[in-house]
């Protein structure tokens, strides 16, 4: 497998190296994007697949350090009467008592009857 942590600066300092296993990833690519990958791949003497892991890996590695220490914004408290009146069911009242999926199933189950 192809080195997983390959990052540009890896491919401007190293030489060629062997056959790696790889896998085929269909992947489509804007016009322009595909020609600066073209144009960076013959700068460094590494092939779009190197260029295209160590741009990925670059990106990953940004994100990563962005999203560490995130947690996810906390849920809304909905004061109990404003809540539907199904048990258990904690999403804010749209109609007759019942939030909009119960509502909905109330009124699919009148329509069936």
């Amino acid at each position: 497998m192809r080195n997983p942590n390959l990052r540009l600066d890896d491919l401007v300092v190293r030489g060629r190296r062997g056959r790696e296993e790889t896998r085929l990833m269909n992947v489509k690519v804007p016009s322009n994007v595909l020609t600066r990958i073209d144009k960076v791949a013959a700068s460094l003497g590494a092939t779009k697949t190197e260029v295209v892991i160590a741009i990925l890996n670059e990106g990953l590695v940004t994100a990563e350090d962005e999203l560490r220490g995130w947690r996810p914004p906390p849920k809304p408290v909905i004061p109990k009467e404003r809540r539907c009146s199904v048990k258990n069911c904690d999403r804010e009242k749209v109609a007759k008592g019942l939030c909009a999926t119960h509502y909905q199933a109330q009124r699919r189950a009148h329509q069936m009857a």
